[in-house]
């Protein structure tokens, strides 16, 4: 099987904390997806607590992730199923395993492999509830990631750390492997567990003082982290203030600008339903729930621009492993002067980690050509 993303869009639904509807919320958002005429997947990552196959009516015995995890089946197309929504398919969390829980980081980059691989219009992944830092890395790993909360303390401040915690692991992800930068990275962050700050503004301060070339890329990482928020159970009029203050933290915070893209009503009715949501969307109860998500779907794909076509035009490879990503930062490194000045080298191999595909295309301008370059085809396992 060649290993090339066919997934055109990957949306992953997260929730600070549990009892938020954020599982309600992703089969609503696929069911949606479903009715625009799309191809949608929708997978159930809340790796220990899956609970997707319950309320879309499924509960006889049926493959699922586990017999991926256990190498029963060799991608995750064989552990596709169909639901009581025609056209929209599911992989299932259940058949748990001590194993789903914490997956390691070469299971998890293979999970995502295949992911990416899925036929689909839009992958729609349902989050586990929390800080797991797995959750945190499928989040920041999707295209759009949605953030579901309630009117409730508790729930609004744990929308907070995971938006700080996601931030984070992102910027974690791109700086690891510098000198300076990572051990810095990694001590602000754990004296912010004092302060409930990300203290981003004084990261960058940090990056100025010691690598001023690396600031154009912390700048766009904090310029395109925009997670989208929704707000479930609450009224339009109460949404206003509290809509206000979420974004107003996060943004003197932890300088992250989120995306509201509107409200879902509570519907009491719903709790006749928990074994079979698709009903509740058709019922009369459950049709002001549909329209108001129907809502939020249209302002979310307004914003859609796929990034990827150019990529496929050019056939450029799509995805990148640490030893793939080495080899082409020894590429840049070896570039004669006339071609990037050392500053730049040093921006652009930090970039690799970031906006990989990007850096190629941007070589392949320069008239840097390498086979590495390109799409290759090799044996999922």
């Amino acid at each position: 099987m060649a290993a090339q993303r066919k997934a055109r869009h990957i949306l992953a639904v997260a929730g600070g904390k549990g009892g938020v509807g954020k599982s309600v919320f992703s089969i609503t958002l696929a069911t949606t997806l479903v009715g625009m005429g799309y191809r949608v997947v929708l997978i159930d990552l809340d790796l220990g607590g899956a609970n997707l196959h319950t309320y879309m009516g499924i509960l006889g015995q049926t493959l699922s992730l586990s017999h991926f995890f256990q190498k029963k089946v060799k991608t995750l197309d064989e552990v596709v199923i169909s639901t009581r929504v025609p056209e929209l398919k599911l992989i299932s969390g259940a058949h748990y395993l001590p194993s789903m829980s914490s997956p390691g980081s070469s299971l998890k980059i293979k999970l995502l492999r295949h992911i990416k691989a899925l036929d689909a219009d839009f992958i729609v992944i349902d989050l586990g509830a929390g800080m797991d830092l797995n959750t945190m890395d499928f989040f920041i790993s999707s295209d759009i990631g949605f953030i579901v909360t309630v009117a409730e303390p508790a729930a609004i401040m744990n929308s907070y750390r995971f938006i700080k915690g996601t931030l984070f692991r992102k910027l974690h992800g791109v700086f690891k492997n510098h000198a300076q930068l990572a051990p810095i990275l990694v001590s602000m962050a754990e004296d912010s567990a004092y302060s409930d700050s990300l203290m981003l503004n004084t990261f960058i301060e940090k990056v100025m003082q010691i690598d001023p070339s690396a600031y154009p890329l912390v700048n766009e990482i904090s310029a395109e982290f925009r997670p989208c928020l929704v707000l479930n159970r609450i009224g339009t009029v109460e949404s206003n203030n509290l809509v206000g203050s979420l974004i107003s933290h996060c943004t003197t915070k932890y300088n992250v600008q989120l995306k509201y893209l509107g409200n879902l009503p509570h519907v009491k009715e719903i709790s006749s339903f928990l074994l079979d949501i698709p009903a509740f969307l058709r019922s009369s109860s459950g049709s002001g729930f549909f329209k108001s998500l129907k809502s939020i779907v249209r302002k979310f794909l307004l914003d859609i621009h796929d990034t990827n076509v150019v990529a496929e035009k050019l056939q450029l490879l799509k995805v990148y492993d640490d030893d793939t990503i080495k080899r082409i930062g020894e590429i840049i490194k070896d570039l004669p002067e006339g071609k990037l000045t050392q500053t730049e080298k040093k921006l652009w191999q930090l970039r690799l980690y970031f906006k990989p595909t990007e850096v190629v295309a941007f070589l392949l301008c320069k008239g840097i050509k390498d086979n590495i370059f390109f799409e290759q085809l090799y044996t999922i396992e």
